[in-house]
């Protein structure tokens, strides 16, 4: 090939190389307007399993110590898998390189996920309260969208499938089914249902749905499911998990913990299978704190939708991406 066979070449090469450049362009690095629902067509069942927590070689580096109070062949951990979507929009550059607001995102840089658990409770009193509500905070950031966006109403969103995953120890179990002297433990039968909220940027995300997505059952909303059907008819597509709902002055909030996986045995491992979580030192604060108070129903999107609940160890009763105009309007565009 001779130098002006090369030149053209290489010229022609280049040429070709310049859509994809630009193509790149059109993206935002970082999401600024962030859409959050619950996965319905994944969340099919509560997705609760046994974990390990023997890792490799822990075995011999412990092999002179023992925890009294440990049964040999005990389920320490379980994990609940809860199946989201996310919807990122952001700053990005059209094919002329002009900037605008309704480009895909490549990243959510940060998201505060809440997830609240509702249990059967073991053998209730007589006019004490039938269910138990466990709540958990978990922050994650520098979550990747998709490689391909999403077209929706003419617009391109990134778009990205994850588990949010919640970590129960087995003291916890324990205590939420009354069940201490058994190898394994029926928490995945005492769950009953979830709920799942994110914020971001300290505004409620909007619960977002695309065209084509799953329609509502019994005892759904975007945010929430509820696994046993004689709970459904009884919350129907009520936001139950809300301060002011008034199903959740008829649930116990017990005295216990739940983690992320960040707070667990398992926080090295984690990487190819959930987003990275921001742990207590990112921030100066325990990822399980809460906002100190309550948006209103109109606040524009991006904070925590309840404050944090106190946790008691009495029985009894105790009393979605940028919201757009608080409407109950589950199907609203982002």
């Amino acid at each position: 090939m001779n130098m002006k066979s090369l030149l053209l070449f290489t010229g022609a090469m280049l040429l070709a190389a310049i859509p994809q450049v630009c193509a790149k362009d059109t993206w935002a690095p970082m999401a600024s307007d962030v859409a959050f629902t619950l996965d319905l067509d994944k969340a099919t069942s509560p997705s609760l399993v046994p974990v390990a927590a023997d890792l490799p070689g822990a075995g011999d580096l412990f092999k002179e110590v023992k925890q009294s109070g440990v049964r040999e062949k005990a389920e320490l951990w379980y994990v609940l898998n809860i199946p989201v979507r996310v919807y990122a929009l952001g700053l990005g550059r059209d094919a002329q390189g002009m900037r605008h607001n309704n480009a895909p995102a490549h990243y959510v840089r940060e998201l505060k996920v809440t997830v609240y658990l509702l249990f059967n409770k073991p053998d209730p009193e007589e006019g004490s309260a039938k269910h138990y509500l466990v709540k958990k905070e978990i922050t994650y950031v520098d979550i990747p969208m998709n490689d391909l966006s999403v077209s929706v109403d003419g617009r391109e969103m990134g778009t990205a499938t994850f588990n949010v995953a919640v970590f129960i120890p087995r003291s916890t179990a324990s205590i939420l089914t009354n069940t201490f002297k058994t190898p394994k433990l029926p928490i995945k039968k005492a769950l009953v249902g979830y709920a799942v909220t994110a914020t971001f940027k300290g505004q409620p995300c909007r619960d977002y749905t695309a065209p084509g997505n799953s329609k509502l059952g019994p005892g759904e909303t975007r945010n929430s499911k509820i696994f046993e059907k004689s709970i459904q008819s009884k919350v129907s597509s009520s936001k139950w998990w809300k301060p002011d709902s008034p199903s959740r002055k008829s649930f116990e909030e017990p005295d216990v913990d739940i983690y992320s996986i960040a707070e667990t045995p398992f926080a090295a491992f984690y990487s190819k299978y959930y987003p990275r979580v921001k742990l207590m030192s990112d921030s100066g604060v325990d990822g399980s704190s809460s906002s100190p108070s309550e948006p209103s129903a109109d606040t524009p999107s991006g904070g925590d939708d309840s404050p944090a609940p106190k946790r008691t160890s009495k029985s009894g009763k105790r009393g979605t991406t940028p919201a757009s105009s608080g409407s109950e309007d589950y199907d609203s565009s982002l």
